[in-house]
């Protein structure tokens, strides 16, 4: 899905919602009724999709908190303590958003939604058009030594999707910017014509329909974090074939343009790969090289899977080939992770006798094996691809044959006979 086909999903829902709120009021002014209706869809979707992984939403929030940690240091106990609380803020967000979209429809709140929805939307549009800005910014800068700016990299921004619609589509920075903008501008024109909706129903029922809503939305967003995701949207999905998935074959490698910077007789010159040896002939001697991106690789869905031992040694296609069934005890930090929930996924496993059984974590690996009570030993996988695998801290994910057959929360596991007839033992 594009940015432009989600548009016309939302616009065609937005269509909709216009009919049935046509039909219980009828609308005064009917580009008013369908803008405020679009408007409010759009953010009611775009709340639903990333309420179904808060957690994602707040991962990727702390990845804008790191961005501006770089880039706006004199303020790094401030995003601090925001990385910290991250998770909080990301359901407060989605929540709003719900709340918003379903007020704007309903007509409730009218002055107080319209100054919030903007005030969300000039945030929106300041944060999506500084991260697509960092890609002017090369590494070792900060955003305001403007007069280190060079030509634009998509590898030098800090924030590389800005995780508007959470994982279910991934726009770029400069794309949501362009949506930011133009929402803006929609919303802008509706509070300036706003005086031409109402309540779509009775006020009371509209405003015990918002608070249903509301509490409807909250215990949804509680339920996708006690538990896993309702809907799997990411790579590692249950399903997925990890040896495909994690493999580069056939893939775009992208393309690099390698140049030398030169100097002879106190001169200074530029000149490529193939036009080194000649300058080194007449006499150039080499000072410095410069890897210009010309096209980025095309990186595998399952990315960054490096797996390694104790000692450093490389260990992801032993695990991916393993044949039969598998278990991978997963926990990207051990310090954070739930004791109980090893406590319960290590005594499921144990059900399993000699299956096979390992450990991932991006912990010390001597720190992660003190938990796994005796059973498995824990081997390194950076924290992203953990987090992207499993929510859970720590998740229970089973392999067979190299795919990825089931997953779990460790609040939520099955007993040793559901689950050897789901893998097929």
């Amino acid at each position: 899905m594009t940015i432009y086909t989600l548009i016309g999903l939302i616009a065609a829902l937005a269509v909709g919602v216009s009919i049935v709120s046509a039909i219980l009021q009828r609308p005064e002014n009917w580009f008013v009724h369908y803008l405020r209706n679009f408007l409010g869809t759009f953010f009611i979707f775009s709340g639903v999709v990333k309420a179904i992984d808060p957690m994602g939403t707040a991962i990727k929030m702390g990845d804008y908190f790191n961005a501006f940690t770089t880039h706006f240091s004199f303020l790094t106990p401030l995003w601090d303590l925001m990385n910290g609380i991250a998770l909080p803020i990301a359901m407060g967000m989605i929540i709003l958003e719900i709340v918003l979209g379903v007020s704007l429809i309903l007509g409730t709140l009218k002055r107080t939604t319209l100054m919030f929805y903007l005030g969300i939307m000039v945030v929106f549009t300041v944060l999506t058009g500084f991260t697509y800005l960092t890609g002017y910014v090369p590494k070792g800068s900060t955003f305001f030594q403007f007069s280190e700016w060079t030509s634009f990299k998509e590898s030098s921004m800090e924030v590389k999707d800005c995780g508007c619609f959470g994982d279910f589509i991934k726009l770029k920075p400069y794309e949501s910017f362009i949506k930011d903008v133009v929402l803006t501008i929609l919303l802008l024109i509706l509070i300036a014509l706003s005086r031409s909706y109402g309540f779509i129903t009775k006020k009371g029922l509209s405003y015990l329909i918002l608070g249903a809503l509301t509490l409807i939305t909250t215990a949804f967003c509680f339920r996708n974090i006690w538990n896993l995701p309702i809907v799997d949207f990411r790579a590692y999905a249950e399903g997925t074939n990890l040896v495909k998935c994690t493999s580069d074959k056939g893939l775009d490698p992208g393309e690099r343009l390698v140049k030398f910077i030169v100097t002879k007789d106190g001169q200074e010159k530029t000149v490529v790969m193939n036009d080194f040896a000649k300058a080194s002939s007449d006499g150039w001697k080499y000072k410095d090289r410069i890897d210009e991106v010309i096209r980025e690789p095309e990186l595998p869905p399952c990315k960054d899977f490096l797996v390694l031992d104790e000692e450093g040694n490389e260990y992801q296609q032993d695990i991916l080939e393993q044949d039969g069934v598998s278990f991978w005890v997963s926990s990207y930090d051990i310090g954070s992770g739930d004791q109980a929930g090893f406590d319960r996924i290590n005594a499921l496993v144990k059900e399993f006798g000699n299956a096979k059984k390992l450990g991932l974590t991006a912990t010390e690996i001597d720190k992660a094996n003190k938990v796994a009570d005796g059973q498995y030993t824990f081997f390194n996988l950076d924290a992203v691809p953990i987090k992207t695998m499993n929510r859970s801290n720590p998740g229970l994910n089973v392999v067979k044959d190299g795919v990825l057959v089931a997953k779990y929360h460790h609040n939520h596991l099955p007993d040793a006979q559901e689950l050897k007839a789901k893998v097929g033992l």
